[in-house]
């Protein structure tokens, strides 16, 4: 039988796998521009930002690299209708703005951000769920992998991470 030490980092190791998979969910009015939220974890310099849908294939939502928008793998429903929220990508905001979304935009968005220095990581840094339909803006649930003014702040899972360190770590002391 594991011991509750054993059993306190398995729920530690647990949790934080889960809150790097959360999803966002926005639901908007067709015609109603909107910003599908997303901010890099590292700080380091970003160099690609790559905002894909599912069902989409080989292209793209958004490419950016190397300082510029790569269009010739660009989906051709969304030219012109996306862009960056942020551009210089201060403070790592790689929000996504679609204008004019239809029916035909909703789905799976995700977001991967390649820093200088460090490979494509096959993990997305944001996973936002778009319903485009109804009355109005809802946005449920929290994000995956935010910097320190998103989710992951004071109010946010890091609460109850740390709070989880904090036992661990008295558990474990001489």
């Amino acid at each position: 039988m594991a011991s509750l030490p054993q059993l306190l980092l398995l729920v530690l190791v647990s949790y934080v796998r889960y809150s790097f998979s959360d999803q966002i969910s926005i639901r908007v009015k067709p015609g109603q521009n909107v910003v599908l939220p997303c901010r890099a974890a590292d700080s380091r310099p970003i160099i690609v930002v790559d905002w894909t849908r599912d069902g989409l294939g080989s292209y793209r939502v958004l490419l950016f690299r190397s300082s510029q928008f790569v269009t010739d793998q660009q989906d051709s429903s969304f030219k012109g209708r996306v862009d960056l929220q942020d551009r210089r990508m201060q403070d790592g905001d790689v929000s996504l703005v679609l204008r004019n979304p239809t029916a035909a935009d909703r789905g799976t968005y995700k977001c991967r951000v390649v820093h200088k220095g460090a490979d494509m990581n096959s993990e997305p840094d944001c996973i936002i769920n778009l319903e485009v339909a109804g009355e109005s803006r809802m946005i449920t649930g929290r994000g995956s992998k935010a910097g320190p003014s998103g989710p992951s702040g004071p109010s946010g899972p890091s609460g109850p991470l740390i709070g989880l360190t904090i036992l661990l770590l008295l558990l474990f002391r001489d």
